[in-house]
C-alpha cells in the first residue's frame, strides 16, 4: 500500500508535535513491510525551511538526509503544476501535493488538514486523487 504523507505529518514527527505518535506508527508499519511512505520534493523543501528555524541549519540538514532515506521523495514538474492550477480547491499547495500523490498512484494521502484537500479535478486531467485521511483515521481503517 502506498501512503503519501503531507508536510504536516513530517513536521509532527520531527518536532514531536501533538499526535506525532500516529506518525511513528506509520513509519513502523513501513519497517514491517506493510506499506510504503511517499512525500513530495515540496514537502522536503517546506520541512527544511521550518525545521532549520527550530534546530539550526546543520542539524536540520543531517536529519533531512536521514528522513529522505526513510521515504520515497517524489519529483514535481511543470505538468503537475499546470494540472494543480486547474483544480478547484482551497489550497494550491495541497492541490500540488494531491497531483503528485495521484501521479505516483498512492492509495491514501495522510494529513492533519484534510479540509484543504477537498479538490475537484475541474478542467484538469482526470486524476484519481487518493483518499484523504488523518493519521488516526488511516490507522483505524487498517
Amino acid at each position: 500500500m502506498k501512503i503519501f504523507l503531507d508536510t504536516n505529518i513530517i513536521l509532527d514527527l520531527i518536532l514531536e508535535r501533538a499526535g506525532y505518535e500516529d506518525s511513528v506508527v506509520l513509519f513502523q508499519m513501513q519497517d514491517d513491510g506493510k506499506l510504503e511512505l511517499f512525500v513530495s520534493i515540496l514537502t522536503m523543501v517546506n520541512v527544511s525551511y521550518i525545521y532549520k528555524k527550530t534546530v539550526g541549519e546543520a542539524m536540520a540538514a543531517a536529519n533531512l538526509k536521514y528522513l529522505s532515506a526513510l521515504v520515497r521523495v517524489l519529483p514535481m514538474d511543470g505538468e503537475q503544476l499546470q494540472q494543480a492550477l486547474m483544480m478547484d480547491g482551497r489550497d494550491f499547495e495541497d492541490a500540488m501535493q494531491a497531483v503528485c500523490a495521484a501521479e505516483a498512484e498512492c492509495d491514501y494521502i495522510v494529513t492533519r488538514n484534510d479540509r484543504d484537500f477537498r479538490l475537484r479535478a475541474g478542467a484538469a486531467k482526470k486524476y484519481r486523487i487518493p483518499e484523504v485521511t488523518t493519521p488516526a483515521g488511516f490507522l483505524a481503517r487498517i
